[in-house]
């Protein structure tokens, strides 16, 4: 797919008047030349502008960057030459220097004050370039890894452009050359927003590339993984029980141990199969019955991750029941890891899509790529969904059979009475409204760890436990939002009203009237970002604040703040021991 970008980028190049091929602008201005098997480009040595020293541009969307190449006589850079640059010559290395990650040695795995990247000022935290010497690719590129994510000519999901590279925030399993992290399904990506920690820098060429030239990194990441899978029959009657008349493979398409997952299949794709095995997709809310049981473990094996049980952060999917220890209590196998698996369970959150009328479904347990953060039953981290026609070389599925199964979300009754204005939840009350917890007052809010204590402790309370504070979001039924398991576009106060809905303010409590439990406790999800206190005594914020994006204000969303961070966004509320 050639979009507006590309048509805005033709003719960039300077044209000689004689041989009509472009003239390299600015020619040996921190600029390498490339040139190896069909590659052969030019590039910036550092991140636009180019000058080693200075800040590099950030806080840009692909047509700013695109923008910015084209008044410098250039353009952005392929995927496919992004990629060779740092990767190096023939050597395919992961991290630019080297084929093993070195702490330190570039701008990434840093963590951010504020514990959450809706809470970040890039100002601060961006590096000038080249002030990480040791950060360059044999051919003396600078700070590919790191810093800023750089925006390259890609159509992967039919938009224009993506971003490579890893930003200095970034996990540092995922800020690498190979691309993957932005090219997984739960990758959110609008190309026409501004991303905050987005740079870029240019590349030419005497030709302008085209299509199958922009198209060549999706094309090889997509027919490699296809040509993998297996070819052997689907085996229906692998399954195992999750109600008295539903049932779940026991294992990924094609149900079969020692087969390799079906990937590279869309979601219309995977329910056609199903179907005519007179199966069909599992329900999100199913698929994390199977996975964490009744007792909503985190993993199919346990509360508490084992290393190398499950396909998780590893080098490739493995054929199925490779791993003996991913069982989950249902007697499912590799829910977690190996590929990522569709659910029927719709989306309609218009801020998490790329283009104009995408559907988008739900996806669980994660790949052989993601952390063990994001490879759970039940998602904490980003939100998985994808367009229900992309298809992605780690993702696949597993069919259901029989009426599907439903939860309720109903109040629980309580054990025990409250003060006025608190809730009854387990054996401790919770304030109904953020502090200080009166209705249609405005919140308090900058504040740092010890001065949300002390607000509670001002009050005769004391700073819910970030247990507790889960438990009165969750419920006993594990809810992903405080008010069920679907999330509601606009329900709380985030940016789901609209794309450039920045800079905004926390709302008067209660204001959305439908943001709360079944238990009446109001605005878990968004508006404030909320202080906890940790087993071992520190601070944690839970629940995402009025900038954080749409639907990520999950009950166990958390950012891992320093203790004295403090911003307009941070608030408490308050808790107190069953009378």
């Amino acid at each position: 797919m050639i979009g507006w970008v590309w048509a805005m980028l033709l003719g960039c190049a300077t044209q000689d008047a004689t041989s009509g091929a472009g003239t390299l602008p600015e020619a040996g201005l921190n600029m390498v030349h490339i040139t190896d098997s069909d590659l052969d480009f030019w590039i910036d040595q550092y991140e636009f502008p180019n000058v080693h020293g200075e800040k590099p541009t950030t806080y840009v969307n692909l047509e700013m960057a695109a923008g910015g190449c084209a008044a410098k006589g250039k353009r952005l850079c392929t995927a496919a030459e992004w990629r060779r640059a740092c990767q190096g010559p023939g050597e395919g290395l992961r991290y630019g220097y080297g084929a093993k990650y070195e702490r330190g040695r570039c701008h990434s795995g840093k963590r951010l004050p504020s514990g959450h990247t809706s809470m970040s000022d890039p100002d601060t935290l961006v590096a000038s370039s080249g002030v990480y010497p040791d950060c360059t690719t044999p051919d003396g590129l600078h700070d590919m890894i790191g810093n800023l994510e750089e925006w390259v000519l890609d159509d992967w999901r039919g938009v224009d452009g993506m971003l490579e590279g890893g930003a200095w925030y970034t996990h540092t399993r995922y800020a690498d050359c190979s691309g993957w992290y932005s090219r997984e399904p739960d990758y959110r990506l609008d190309p026409s927003r501004k991303v905050f920690s987005a740079g870029f820098r240019c590349c030419w060429t005497d030709e302008e590339p085209d299509e199958a030239a922009i198209s060549s990194d999706a094309k090889v990441r997509l027919e490699t993984a296809a040509a993998a899978d297996s070819e052997a029959d689907y085996a229906p009657e692998h399954e195992v029980a999750l109600g008295p008349e539903t049932f779940i493979d026991t294992f990924e398409y094609p149900n079969q141990a020692g087969e390799q997952p079906r990937v590279v299949v869309s979601w219309e794709e995977a329910e056609s199969l199903c179907q005519a095995n007179d199966k069909r997709l599992c329900s999100a809310v199913e698929w994390e019955l199977a996975c964490g049981g009744e007792k909503g473990w985190a993993h199919p094996y346990g509360p508490k991750y084992v290393p190398s049980a499950c396909g998780v952060n590893k080098k490739g999917a493995a054929a199925s029941g490779t791993y003996l220890g991913c069982a989950s209590p249902s007697g499912a196998r590799d829910m977690v890891g190996s590929v990522w698996e569709w659910t029927s369970t719709p989306l309609d959150v218009f801020t998490l899509t790329s283009n104009d009328g995408e559907t988008l479904r739900e996806l669980r347990g994660g790949s052989w790529y993601v952390d063990p953060e994001k490879g759970r039953c039940s998602p904490v981290q980003g939100y998985p969904a994808a367009t229900q026609d992309g298809r992605f070389p780690d993702v696949g599925f597993r069919c259901c059979r029989g009426p599907e199964l439903e939860q309720d979300i109903e109040p629980e009754e309580a054990a025990h009475d409250c003060a006025k204005g608190m809730v009854a939840i387990g054996d401790f009350c919770i304030d109904r409204y953020e502090h200080p917890n009166v209705r249609w007052g405005l919140p308090a809010s900058n504040m740092d760890f010890n001065q949300a204590k002390q607000a509670c402790e001002g009050r005769g309370m004391e700073m819910c436990t970030t247990n507790q504070w889960e438990q009165a979001c969750r419920g006993s039924q594990g809810r992903r939002w405080p008010y069920g398991n679907t999330y509601v576009a606009g329900r709380c106060h985030d940016k789901s009203a609209d794309k450039e809905q920045d800079g905004q303010e926390a709302m008067r409590s209660a204001y959305k009237a439908e943001c709360k439990t079944p238990e009446g406790v109001y605005d878990m999800s968004g508006n404030l970002w909320e202080w906890t206190q940790t087993s071992k005594g520190k601070g944690a914020m839970r629940g995402g604040g009025w900038n954080i994006s749409s639907g990520l204000g999950m009950c166990r969303s958390g950012a891992d703040a320093s203790g004295s961070y403090k911003s307009k966004e941070t608030g408490v509320r308050c808790c107190t021991p069953a009378p």
